[in-house]
């Protein structure tokens, strides 16, 4: 009797347990009246994991189209990214839809009314630069930094923005993007955009994946013309992956976008080895860039400091760690660092006090903590060797 009660008990136990496994960070739902397109415009909004650690901290933003589809993998991948230092962290504005069509294309196109009435991409782009923009401004603590991304009609609006609107967005992101519309209307005006000397301050991110016909073609030839020419300070990814279809690219994309986005905006390796005054002279280029102060990130100091501790200069490596502690007090692995340092240096007690901190701050930043654990207790075991030898 008992056999055959057991399973279905041991189900119900498991199923009764209540797992807290939402995506770190803080998911609200808002919206705002628009003028410009006489309706109510509902937004699913995302604030980082620490946002409310640091109210001193602004975040860039991300534009998120087709915002009810794309919303969920979006936040969950930009997490994952963040936990290894991987990513920005940033703000997620996801636009829900109201007339898709209408707000995405460019131009009419009669041929396409079943889909619904098309050609309202400027109204739309005003209804982001003249109301969205102001109001998450006002609301949210954003700084300058904007990023648009959009998948199929969403990446044709994301490319017409970048080529229409160029100092809106810092950054557009184009999965799949339909560039096909209208008898690829959008190279009307590519070549001489992509021509024009003037500087271009952005990032663009564009893939595709196993589509065919004229959603290749017209990707391949975006694609021909990015690689023809070097308009000044515009960097640019692209990937061509079949693996991938017409519906996943924009969940497998949103993860090499945003690491490619972040690797572009980061010092290089070489700028890294000539220490913090490098460091923080390319981020005041930055600033001057992109028109706000942009401090140098947590992972370059940090980059700094392990170059220091691979050359045995444990002064240098320690200082500059305790600052990055300063700096990001809520962020286990700024301590976890600060322990590398102190137990390179022989000083094992201030290691083990900054270890046992990592754990408790593990789990107030909810992040995985095992290999933190771990370091703990081959601390413990190399100071009662050190005893017992002594």
């Amino acid at each position: 009797m008992f056999k055959q009660i057991a399973p279905l008990l041991f189900v119900f136990l498991i199923s009764s347990v209540e797992v807290n496994a939402n995506v770190r960070g803080t998911s609200i739902t808002d919206s705002l009246y628009s003028t410009v397109l006489s309706e109510q415009r509902d937004l699913l909004i995302h604030l980082p994991n620490n946002y409310k650690e640091n109210k001193m901290l602004d975040y860039p933003v991300l534009y998120l189209l087709d915002g009810q589809r794309n919303f969920a993998h979006t936040i969950g991948t930009l997490d994952l990214l963040n936990q290894s230092n991987m990513a920005q962290e940033m703000i997620i504005i996801a636009i829900k839809n109201t007339h898709r069509t209408r707000d995405f294309t460019p131009t009419y196109d009669e041929s396409y009314n079943e889909w619904g009435i098309s050609g309202g991409a400027d109204d739309f782009l005003d209804f982001i630069e003249k109301e969205l923009i102001p109001y998450v401004n006002k609301t949210y603590r954003a700084n300058n930094f904007k990023i648009v991304s959009g998948h199929s009609l969403g990446g044709l609006l994301s490319i017409y923005a970048l080529q229409t609107r160029p100092e809106l967005f810092q950054a557009h992101f184009a999965f799949s993007p339909s560039l096909w519309w209208h008898k690829q209307i959008i190279f009307k005006e590519a070549e001489s955009f992509l021509k024009n000397s003037d500087e271009l301050n952005t990032y663009l991110y564009v893939n595709m994946g196993s589509e065919g016909g004229h959603m290749l073609s017209s990707y391949e030839r975006y694609t021909k013309s990015l690689n023809s020419h070097n308009r000044k300070r515009f960097k640019f990814n692209s990937d061509l992956n079949p693996s991938e279809t017409h519906n996943t690219t924009a969940l497998a994309g949103h993860s090499l976008a945003f690491q490619k986005l972040y690797a572009a905006l980061r010092p290089s390796q070489e700028t890294i080895a000539q220490g913090i005054p490098a460091v923080k002279e390319f981020y005041k280029k930055q600033s001057e860039i992109y028109g706000y102060e942009i401090k140098p990130s947590y992972g370059a100091i940090n980059a700094v400091a392990y170059n220091a501790l691979k050359e045995n200069d444990f002064t240098t490596a320690i200082n500059i760690l305790k600052e990055n502690v300063k700096n990001y007090p809520y962020k286990a692995d700024a301590y976890d660092s600060l322990a590398d340092g102190y137990e390179a240096n022989g000083e094992l007690d201030k290691a083990l006090e900054m270890r046992n901190l990592v754990i408790r701050k593990s789990v107030l930043e909810n992040v995985e903590n095992n290999a933190y654990k771990t370091r703990q207790m081959n601390l413990l075991k190399l100071i009662k060797t050190n005893k017992n030898k002594h």
